[in-house]
């Protein structure tokens, strides 16, 4: 019998170690990326979900000339206190978030009457939340893939609601 074709192994040593750089590189970058979206999607849903909690609570306010805007915000830190985007430095108790959100180069709450009725009362209620993004991101930035370029430096969540 004779050996036909047979490939010596000694010219192949590391090859598979190469292989697996190249692939788990391009996996990798796939993976940060998706989770680096995954993340701004979170965030942003958040803000608006929050932006929305606070022009419900203002249909459960009374009708009155001098709308209570105070309240109304207290609700939407609420709800942003109550999801997961706030720093782990400042998400200790519901306090330090509380105070980490109340931080106007963190988040900024608009919340403004419109539409008015007969006798100044208003009818509608507008809930603008602008969270900075580019100041609190979730996920670190790595060296060679700098995700700051793909995302928004601030996210905005609005929300209207007829009273």
């Amino acid at each position: 019998m004779t050996r036909q074709f047979k490939t010596p192994f000694r010219h192949q040593r590391g090859l598979a170690a190469i292989e697996f750089a190249l692939v788990f590189s391009v996996f990798f970058a796939l993976l940060y990326g998706f989770a680096t979206f995954g993340a701004v999607f979170y965030t942003q849903q958040a803000v608006s979900r929050a932006a929305g909690d606070g022009a419900r609570a203002a249909v459960l306010l009374p009708p009155v000339a001098g709308f209570d805007q105070a309240a109304v915000r207290n609700v939407v830190l609420r709800s942003l206190a109550a999801s997961l985007i706030v720093p782990a430095a400042n998400n200790a108790t519901q306090a330090t978030r509380q105070a980490w959100l109340n931080d106007p180069s963190n988040v900024t709450v608009a919340v403004s009457p419109g539409c008015l009725n007969v006798g100044g009362v208003a009818g509608c209620v507008s809930v603008s939340v602008r969270y900075t993004y580019a100041r609190n991101r979730l996920l670190p930035s790595l060296p060679l893939i700098d995700a700051s370029t793909w995302m928004p430096s601030t996210l905005v969540g609005q929300a209207t609601v007829r009273l």
